[in-house]
Order: C-alpha cells, then structure tokens, then sequence
C-alpha cells in the first residue's frame, strides 16, 4: 500500500510568534522516549518532540505547529540504516523525520478498524521497521516507503505491547503472554500461523511490559501492581529464570540495550548487567527517574521522568532542557501585566481528585513551579486540586490561589512565596456540607485589589478578602446556601459582580460600591423563566463582560446577552431578559450556534467574542455576536483538542492562551487593548526580508483607529481599521500588487478621508 505524505521544516525554539501563528507549550519535565543517531538526540515529551544537536549543543522543538502531523506521541524508533526517526502516537499515526523533514504515514490512524490503534513500540530489523500497535504488528518498507504486510498474532483482540527478534524468529508480547513466529514464514499475517511461546507463563493478573534480546539472550519484564515489586525474567530455552526480582524492591520503568549489556532503568539510575549475567553495576542519577536509556556517541542519553533530556558520562550528569510547562495538568487560567497564571487541580463530580499539581506560571517567556516542592507555607500540608487563580490588576505580584483541599485559600505577594494560607480555622471559609475541606471555585481580584471569593457549597458561597485584610461574607440566599456550586466569578465595569452557578442560573450582585455595609446590597436571579432571564438553560457554564459592559453568558445549550446590565437591579419582570443571536436558515430564524455547550468566553481588544466549546473547538464572534468571523478546529488549525477549558488574553499582544484536556497552546490574535497614548508602538517584523508572507503588524495604537499606509513621498499605499489596538497589513497595495523594497510609514486618521494624520510608526520592506 503506497503512502501519502507532506513535508515540512523544523525551526530552532523562539519566543517570538507572529500574528496569526501558533505556538504549543510543551511540558518539559515528563520525557517518554529517547533515541539517538546522526549526531542528534531526539527526546518524546507527550505533546512534542525535542531535537539536540549534539556539536552545536542546540536544542529544536517539533510540535503540530511546525511539522509534525499530530499531538500526543507514544513511542519512538530510529533506523540507522536511513539515519531517519520514527514516531509513534497514541491513535496510530505515524511521522517520519529524515533530513530534517516530516513526512506522514496514516496508514494505521486510517485503518478500517475499531477499537485500540496506539503505537506501542518502533523496532527496527534488518532493513524493515516493525510497529507493535494496539491490534497487530506492521511491517513498514522504508525503502519503498510502503506498508509491507500486517500480522495478528492476537487476532486483533489484544494489543501488542513490544517486539523482538532472536535468529530466525519474531516474539510479540502482550500484557498476559508471549507469541512467536518465523521471519521465514511468509503468512505470518495469519492469526494460525503464531503459537503461543509456553516458556513465558500465561497471566491473568499484573502484566508483562517490555521483552528485549541483548547479546542473542532474552528478558521480559513482569510489573506487578504493587509498587516496586517488579521482576525481570530471562527467557532459557525451556523457560523462566528470575534474574532481578521483587526482593530487590524497585519500579522498574522499562528495559534496553545500553553499550551491549541489559540495562534496567529504574528511579534514581540504571542497573547494566554484564553479558554473562554474574554481575551487575549501578550507574547512580540523583533525583533521575529513568523512563527509558539510549546508548550514543560514548555516553548514556535518559529520557527522565522529572526533567526530561539528560546526558549521562563518566559518572556525571547533565540536564538537556527547554522552556515548557513543568506538569501537564490544566483547570484555569489567568493574565495580568505581563504574568500568565494556570492552575492544574480537578472535581470528580462534588469530590476531588487529589491532583497535587499546583500553579505554573509564565513571565518573559519563563516557566516556573508554585507546589509543595517550592512552597515552605505547603509544605507538609495536604494541598491539592487547586482550581482557581487571579493576578491582582494593581500589583502582578500579588496572586491568589483557591483549592478543594485543607488549604483552600493561598496568596503570593511577592511573585514567589505564598505568604498568606487560610483555612477553616483561621477566616470565614466555610468547609463543604459532604467533606472536611472547604472548596474554592473562583477567586478574582477587582480593580481595587479586593478578593472575591466562591466558596462553593457553603452557607455563604460569595466572600470577600479586601485589601485592608478584612473579611467579609456575603449572603446569597437560601436557594443558593449550602447546595450550590459557583463556577466563575465575572466583574462588569460598575464594579457588580456577576456569578454562573450551574441549576440555578446568574447571580447578580451589586455591593453599592460599599463593600463591608451590606445593608445597601441588591441581588437578582437570572434564570431560564420567561421573564425572569430567558436563559437558554440554567446550566450556566461561563460569564464574559464586552466593552459595552453587556453580560455575555454561556450555557450547556447555547449563548445569550444581557444587554441592560447597569439596570438589571431594578428592572421589572421580563425587562432584563437575556437575547439570544438569531439567523435566518432558509427561511427560518434559528439560534446562533443553536445547543452548542460553552466552556468560557473572553472579549479581545476589538471587543470581539471568542467562545470556547466542549467539542467544536472556538468560535470568534463579531463585535455584537451576530457573525462567526472564524471556527477553530484540530481539523483546520494547530488546535490541539477541540475540548477547551479555559481561555485567556495577554491584552498588551493579544496571543490567547488556550487551555485543552491535552495541554496548552496559544495563538497570536490580530488584536489588542488600545492605548490611546501611544506610549508602546511596535510593528513587526521589522524589517521584512523577501522570504516573509505573513502580517505586518503595529500594535499600540488607539483602539479602531483608521489606519493608512504611505511610502516616503507619502502615496498612499494601504489602508485598514485597526482591531482594538492592532492593525496588520500584508505588505501589498490596494491593487493586491507586493509593494517595492523601501521605507513605508504608519498613520492614524480621525477619519478614513483624511490624507494624513498622527504618524506612529514605520517598516522597511526588502524584496
């Protein structure tokens, strides 16, 4: 079966993106797989690849925005015949990289089956790659670049979980048993034609993980589901012999060929045994945890599971790294002044999950840990499952984090140490009415540095810690105490709060701009009654407040706006109603995105909407919801999973950072905040060399500004509305014609009539 297949080019890892590009982070601490060979050292990490060039000790970073087909990799397979990589995904794809390009083999992905098509393992054989998959093994022609044949040696009922070869014979292990067959069998794609290898015990409970032949003997690891009661037994020619069993109490991560000897790579090192097995030696790795080993260029290449690359010579270590999330855990996400802020907890329905992630943040293009490991105020404390986050607009040092665990409330101050902890003992937080721990759903600070607080199913579900260091609790009334779960906190531009609370609907709040007298405090319910909100269902899952301060609300079912905001307080029945977008669909007005389940909404500097869904990925909206100006898909973008979670903005230039169940990527808008001063005008790139197609981009301006482009003599060349504080141009005429090599000048009209206006910045293009 001939094969399609794209190509592309791998770049180094840059900070930069331009607009309308994407970048995907990639944690950089959990490595999966390592191989080596041609002077490079390719590393798996679940969401991308990491290139190092051994000579020039630089780094790349292959992901689904620069090359490769797809996301969440499992396995890797080097052919030095070919000196070409071979990567394995979770749903049967497959990549190639040879001479620094990708080519794409789908012939699994697209196989007409059900059921499991995970790539388990990459072996090369003599001249042909042998791919153990979740319903057969493939035998892949590298020459001719075709998928020779497919066997079943489990009749495509059990995954095969690794291969090797020993003589004339092929071994396919499983998690209960061990098959053989012979190479020179040419119906080996017949289930009949595998026999069971009685040496191996068939199994019922634990599992068999890796087999491997090291100086013509072999070895089979057998993981029991205790922890550190594994055992590797070599396979004799009449059966089973332990040769490192569970006395020796260790996890051991997987099994390999390491400078001729059976290494077994375990936390901390690798044990190598000598070629007659009398003997074995430790080589020790400090803080190391060995997920597999790679024997190149003199010296040892681990691909670990805390700090991903390390470089193992001569009894020392080095750690081969990249900029990256440090877990991969993501619930809720937030940005101010330059800080991205992420949280990695999780719910199991009204239970935790015991996620002891903690918080990852971003600040000039830096990672770095907020948990147990980092914390002196958590340390030997039960933290985990932290769920919300919020960067105090006044001071991007001051952070709150809110949790389902023993401390539900924790606060930063400084950028780095958490320096306040409140629990159940020490402040007003209330622990939930079915567990011990308090829960904390939302937090956000509003302009004036207070705290807002959902402490979720409690008498008093809506609290506030203020900048005085006061508390307050804030009642909601007895349909909300108690039973009900607040999802998210939104603050409109009166200063209300705005609540989503699943069942129930939004609530309304509005302190009069007095926060500790509670006596002048209004509340409304808004829910799906005719007139009491016309929502589309009270399973309210996400809040967003536009420019215009209207009230975009989404649900299990479909979107709505409150227009009327500023008067919901007062109005009467009906009146403060939710709007729902209609269209016409021959003939007929419909619901805009009709049923669709929203996950969150945010509002970009042009004041356009970008709802993020459970499935469909993310729609961008105009500015008053009644166009789809674009869907985002993983069919039609590097968009890594159509399940979002959360979303944000960096204001200042507009990348949203988009949160998925898989990971986190981000994509540089053509928008941003206005700023009517002018005080930060950039435009890139600059210059624009012949080889650039993209958009030339001035942020910094004032927001919808009529933007013109001029050469030096001042002829009109270009012009455009800005999006926010964003316009772009691509680098031609009016007549679509690509301008000459020169010096063009930015300008900001009053109108679109005027000649001239405020020059703000300029560009040289060469062609």
């Amino acid at each position: 079966m001939r094969l399609f297949f794209v190509l592309f080019l791998s770049f180094n890892l840059s900070a930069q993106i331009g607009t309308e590009q994407w970048r995907l982070h990639v944690t950089n601490k959990k490595a999966l797989d390592v191989v080596a060979g041609n002077g490079l050292v390719y590393t798996a990490f679940q969401n991308g690849l990491l290139e190092y060039d051994i000579a020039n000790s630089e780094t790349s970073l292959w992901t689904n925005v620069n090359g490769l087909s797809d996301v969440k990799l499992s396995c890797l397979g080097y052919d030095k015949n070919q000196n070409s990589l071979y990567i394995g995904y979770e749903n049967g794809n497959l990549d190639r990289i040879q001479n620094n390009r990708v080519t794409n083999i789908p012939a699994i992905r697209l196989a007409n089956i059900t059921g499991n098509k995970r790539i388990n393992r990459i072996v090369v054989h003599d001249k042909y790659i042998y791919i153990a998959t979740g319903f057969s093994i493939v035998k892949f022609d590298p020459l001719k670049f075709e998928v020779r044949d497919t066997y079943y040696p489990t009749n495509g009922l059990t995954p095969i979980v690794d291969i090797a070869f020993r003589n004339d014979s092929i071994f396919a292990l499983t998690a209960q048993q061990l098959y053989k067959g012979s190479l020179k069998n040419v119906s080996l794609a017949d289930v009949s034609q595998w026999k069971i290898d009685t040496r191996v015990p068939i199994i019922t409970s634990n599992k068999y993980s890796d087999i491997q032949v090291v100086n013509e003997q072999m070895f089979v690891v057998y993981k029991n589901e205790d922890y550190a009661k594994d055992s590797i037994y070599h396979v004799t020619n009449t059966g089973i012999k332990s040769i490192f069993d569970a006395s020796k109490n260790l996890e051991i991560n997987s099994i390999q060929e390491v400078e001729g000897k059976l290494a077994i790579n375990i936390d901390a090192g690798i044990y190598l045994y000598s070629s007659d097995l009398s003997n074995y030696s430790f080589l020790g790795m400090s803080g190391v945890s060995v997920n597999n080993s790679y024997s190149f260029d003199d010296k040892i290449w681990v691909a670990d599971n805390y700090s991903g690359l390390v470089r193992y010579h001569n009894g020392g270590i080095i750690h081969i790294n990249f900029q990256g999330p440090p877990k991969n855990q993501y619930y809720a996400v937030d940005f101010n002044k330059g800080k991205l802020a992420i949280v990695g907890g999780g719910m199991n329905g009204k239970g935790m999950t015991w996620n002891s992630s903690g918080m990852y943040s971003f600040e000039n293009e830096v990672w770095s840990l907020t948990d147990k490991s980092t914390q002196t105020l958590w340390k030997d404390k039960n933290i985990w499952d932290c769920l919300a986050v919020s960067i105090n607009p006044k001071d991007a040092n001051n952070v709150a984090i809110g949790s389902f665990s023993d401390v539900p409330l924790s606060i930063i101050t400084d950028g780095k140490q958490i320096s306040e902890v409140f629990t159940v003992d020490n402040s007003p937080i209330e622990k939930t009415k079915w567990n011990t721990e308090a829960l904390i759903t939302d937090v956000k600070y509003d302009d004036e540095g207070n705290l807002w607080i959902a402490n979720s199913y409690s008498m008093s579900p809506l609290k506030a810690y203020t900048k005085d260091k006061k508390w307050i609790s804030f009642p909601l009334g007895s349909s909300v105490s108690n039973t009900t779960l607040i999802s998210q906190i939104a603050i409109d531009y009166n200063g209300n709060k705005w609540l989503a609370v699943p069942g129930i609907g939004v609530i309304a709040y509005n302190d009069n701009e007095t926060i500790s007298n509670l006596s002048d405090d209004k509340i409304k319910i808004i829910d799906a009654g005719e007139s009491s909100g016309a929502l589309p269902t009270n399973q309210v899952t996400a809040l967003a407040v536009d420019f215009n301060n209207a009230i975009w609300v989404g649900t299990e079912s479909g979107f709505a706006i409150i227009y009327n905001s500023a008067n919901v307080f007062s109005a009467a029945a009906g009146t403060y109603n939710a709007q729902r977008i209609k269209v016409n669909f021959e003939g007929v007005p419909e619901n805009l995105l009709g049923n669709t389940y929203f996950t969150d909404i945010e509002v970009d500097g042009g004041n356009r909407k970008w709802l993020a869904t459970a499935n469909s990925g993310i729609f961008l909206m105009s500015k008053d919801g009644s166009q789809i100006l674009q869907n985002f898909t993983t069919e039609n973008s590097p968009l890594i999973s159509n399940n979002i979670i959360d979303m944000v903005f960096d204001p200042k230039t507009g990348e949203l950072y988009i949160v998925t169940d898989i990971g986190i990527v981000s994509y540089r808008t053509d928008t941003s905040e206005g700023d009517s001063e002018y005080s930060d005008v950039t435009v890139f790139p600059n210059p624009v060399k012949p080889d650039f197609s993209g958009l030339i981009t001035i942020q910094g301006i004032q927001y919808d500004s009529d933007i013109k482009v001029t050469d030096a003599s001042g002829n009109l060349v270009y012009k455009t509305t800005s999006n926010g504080g964003t316009a772009t141009w691509d680098g031609k005429t009016l007549a679509g014609e690509r301008v000459k090599s020169g010096v063009y000048l930015f300008w900001t009209a009053p109108n679109s009539t005027d000649a001239k206006g405020r020059k703000v910045g300029k560009v040289v293009v060469i062609n």
